[in-house]
């Protein structure tokens, strides 16, 4: 296995329409929730959600995820855009609702109005998640694309897959981008499965009551030797290790102990032949639901013994579901660059069941950081980031 180079990233989140935005509002722990406003969620009271308000590409894109989508991926190629010549290039698409927002408010209408029938085929066309990975084939030009939808894994797991295309020569350059847009979907089925924080989610926090969901998009763009040298680009980062699990144990909560969360950052940390103790920084999955959070903390003291740094974006950018993964791991490329620990907003007190604090901001030298994401059905995925000159 090899080290994957990243070239490139773009992101876009409530808390600004590009990687560098969101990183520098993550690095001041800014609150990145607000009431919801984007749509009536038909709950008593709005819930507290990370919303986009401006999205750039929107005039160009299908529905909402779509100009999501595209925001993050033109940014994370825009380096080497004008230098791809013949350099074949794929692209990863992860996402759980892909068109549901827009499916949504056609069928609001329908029920308003059943003449609204005759414009089904147009307004879901885009329902289904590869016709998301289709619209984006397209706009990026690129020659093919692989759809992914493993619950709130799956970001990483597009991460993974994109190294994977890149190292066996599937691809020149690949990008793996994130994607999920509030829904009423989303919004209702958390809400019944009483796992929204009212007050806002407080990851690994002792009054932590749940999640606060997000919309975003993440875009990492990976690339080969030959894509380096036609490009002159200089790696980000590189993608040194990716593991996966199944945990097969609850179609929503987490292994208690954590298993398969641990099998999945052990592959990680063997195929970037990475020891614990090479581990500077973990960005966890940190949900804030009180089930998941401890979960996690044992799953990783059963790998590294001593915990690592350990920090969650969550409160900056609400759980963004198959976004999270590949929104959080361009934030993690950019810690590297920067050395920055970033802070854990919405952490404030201790919790004796945990007992762990997640690291507060500061300046050192990040070498590998290790990016985990779980999601629904036990699916695991982990990935391993490591500094540019790792490579």
């Amino acid at each position: 296995m090899t080290h994957v180079p990243v070239i490139g990233i773009g992101a876009v989140s409530s808390l600004g329409s590009t990687a560098r935005q969101g990183f520098s509002a993550i690095v001041q722990a800014q609150d990145g929730i607000s009431p919801l406003r984007l749509f009536d969620s038909g709950l008593k009271t709005p819930p507290l959600c990370a919303q986009v308000h401006t999205i750039p590409c929107s005039d160009n894109a299908p529905n909402r995820n779509a100009a999501l989508a595209l925001c993050a991926a033109q940014e994370s190629i825009a380096p080497i855009e004008k230098k791809r010549g013949d350099l074949s290039l794929g692209i990863v698409v992860a996402t759980t609702v892909a068109g549901m927002a827009r499916s949504e408010l056609f069928y609001k209408q329908l029920r308003l109005d059943p003449g609204h029938i005759e414009n089904a085929g147009r307004e879901l066309a885009f329902h289904e998640p590869a016709a998301l990975s289709g619209f984006l084939c397209g706009a990026l030009k690129a020659q093919g694309f692989y759809t992914l939808s493993t619950a709130c894994s799956t970001g990483l797991h597009a991460v993974g897959m994109a190294k994977r295309l890149v190292e066996t020569g599937a691809f020149d350059l690949c990008v793996a981008i994130g994607a999920d847009a509030l829904s009423l979907l989303t919004i209702r089925g958390f809400s019944s499965l009483m796992l929204i924080d009212p007050s806002g989610c407080k990851p690994f926090d002792a009054n932590r009551a749940g999640i606060s969901l997000g919309e975003g998009a993440g875009a990492l763009c990976l690339a080969s030797k030959k894509a380096l040298r036609m490009t002159g680009a200089k790696p980000l980062a590189f993608v040194s290790g990716w593991g996966a699990s199944a945990d097969c144990y609850h179609m929503t909560a987490p292994h208690p102990d954590g298993a398969g969360a641990a099998l999945a950052v052990r592959a990680a940390l063997k195929e970037a032949e990475c020891r614990p103790a090479d581990i500077d920084l973990i960005a966890t999955h940190g949900t804030a639901t009180p089930d998941n959070d401890v979960a996690e903390i044992n799953a990783m003291r059963s790998v590294f013994g001593n915990l690592p740094l350990f920090c969650s974006m969550k409160r900056n950018l609400g759980h963004t579901l198959a976004a999270s993964g590949a929104l959080e791991a361009v934030y993690s490329v950019c810690a590297l660059q920067q050395g920055i620990v970033p802070p854990t907003a919405g952490f404030s007190q201790l919790d004796e069941k945990i007992n762990a604090e997640p690291a507060r901001f500061q300046r050192k030298e990040l070498r590998h950081i290790l990016k985990n994401s779980f999601g629904f059905g036990g699916n695991n995925a982990a990935v391993i980031l490591s500094h540019a000159d790792c490579g």
